[in-house]
Parts: structure tokens; sequence; C-alpha cells
């Protein structure tokens, strides 16, 4: 059975993409026991960022294994032209970098496929024949990954850009993590018209995100769960607000892996959260 394809979207910014992506997958794959792909879609590569010293990630760029290995073959040195070929991309396992493994890492890993600022190109080409280049491509690596992995999860940019469209179109699932204001909820909303206007129906998933573990549940949060399209679509397990999972400039890696005060209810929420995923995806 090939794996499931995950993007993590929302059309706001600032919702926790970033969170769930690195700090709620490490634990789904090391509950699950999964080997499980994360490919980071974003230009600004916050994900990357997040799990990866400034160091790491340049012998990364010097050996040219980033993400736009998945859209065109490298090197490409035009900007504003995408290199074409009838060859196969790359497998997943010549770009990507292990982040945590459980053996031997074959059959249990959490890889990743780091971020590049390069992705704007995609972005500034208009020329519909070459971006059909690119999104063939694209699907063929994606296609060759969920032969070997368990799970792929793409962190999207929070716009409707060639790059998201790829994402989509690859995906058999879509989770999207919601602060509890008006925006990040309405950017839920224009997550299912985008669904529409592209005519895919991948199953959606809804995440609170950034609660307070104690307090009340907020009003927009009962009209989000009851509503009538979106209520069903809403995980019952939510985020809460912890400086853990806050960015940290002097910390690099995954925020479960802090021993720290709170770490271990963290660590148990998250689990509670990332079986929620799990069974969503593969069923309970």
């Amino acid at each position: 059975m090939v794996a499931p394809v995950i993007s993590i979207l929302n059309m706001k910014g600032g919702v926790g993409k970033t969170t769930v992506s690195a700090h709620v997958m490490r634990v789904l794959y090391q509950r699950t026991q999964k080997k499980v792909l994360l490919i980071d879609l974003d230009a600004q590569f916050n994900l990357t960022q997040a799990v990866q010293t400034q160091s790491q990630y340049d012998e990364i760029v010097d050996d040219g294994y980033t993400v736009m290995s998945c859209f065109e073959p490298l090197p490409s040195n035009d900007f504003f032209q995408i290199k074409h070929s009838d060859q196969p991309p790359p497998f997943a396992s010549e770009i990507s970098t292990r982040l945590r493994r459980i053996g031997s890492g074959e059959k249990v890993s959490l890889d990743l496929v780091p971020g590049s600022f390069e992705l704007v190109k995609y972005s500034m080409i208009d020329d519909a024949g070459q971006l059909q280049h690119a999104s063939k491509y694209f699907k063929w690596f994606i296609s060759r990954a969920r032969k070997k992995y368990d799970l792929i999860v793409l962190d999207c940019n929070p716009s409707s850009s060639f790059v998201t469209k790829c994402a989509l179109e690859n995906s058999t699932h879509v989770l999207s993590p919601v602060k509890l204001d008006k925006f990040s909820v309405l950017g839920v909303g224009l997550v299912d018209q985008l669904f529409a206007y592209l005519g895919l129906s991948p199953k959606h998933m809804i995440l609170v995100n950034g609660v307070s573990r104690y307090g009340p549940i907020s009003s927009v949060e009962v009209e989000l769960r009851a509503h009538q399209k979106f209520g069903p679509n809403v995980l019952i397990n939510r985020l809460v607000h912890s400086k853990l999972l806050s960015a940290d400039p002097s910390y690099t890696g995954f925020a479960t892996d802090k021993r720290v005060a709170y770490s271990g209810v963290l660590r148990a929420e998250i689990g509670k959260l990332s079986q929620e995923i799990s069974d969503r995806v593969w069923g309970a």
C-alpha cells in the first residue's frame, strides 16, 4: 500500500505549521513506529531551520540536497528557466537528511528533505508549459517516495502558489492548524475553497492550536466545533500554548526532546494528538 501524504496548510500564516510539521510529527513517528518523510515546501524553510543548524544546512546546500531536487534536475542555474529531463527524479533517500531513527533506520526513521529560498523561482515563472514540467517531476518524486515511506508530510507556504498547488494535488490529507481568531479560522475556509477551485477532495483535519491548558473553551472554538461543514473535521485533541514549542534561537532540534519542566506533560499531550491523527489517516 502506498503511503498517505499530509499537507500542513492554512492560508493564514503564524498558526503553527512548523510546530506541527516538526514537533507533532516527531512524536507521531516514534509512537507509531513508522518511516516518515518531511518535505519543507516553504521558501522561508522554517521547518528546516528548526531542526538543522546553520552549518548542517550549509553542507546540505553545498551538496545540492534540497527540495529543489523534487521539482527539476539539478544543477539548474537559470532562475527563469525550469530544467526538463525524461530521467526519473532522485529517490528521497538520496536527497534527504536522517533526523531520527529506530534500529537501523531502514524501517523506522524520520527524514527531512530540506527547504530552500530558491522555491520562489516558481512564483516568478508564468510559462504554463515550464511549470507543467516541474509539476510532473514533483508528482513523480512523490509517487516514488510513497513506495518507500509509511507517511509523507508536506510543510506548505500559506499562499495559493504553484508549489502549494503541487502539494495539494499529491495529498491524501490536509491538516490545518488554526489559532482561535477570526483570521486563522477564515484561513481554514479559504483552504476549503482552494480544494473546490482545484477540483480536489483530500480528507481535511483541523487542529486547534495555541490554547490554554486549563482555560475555558472560547466561543470561537465552540462555534468552530459546531460548524456544519468544518465541525466534524476538528480534532478532539488540541495543541496547548507552551514556551517549549516557541522558536528559540539558542536551541535547534525537537521541542519534545528537551528534558525540562513540563516537557513530559507536553509529550503526553502531543502523544494523544499524534495518535488521533494516525487514527484518522490509517484508521483506528
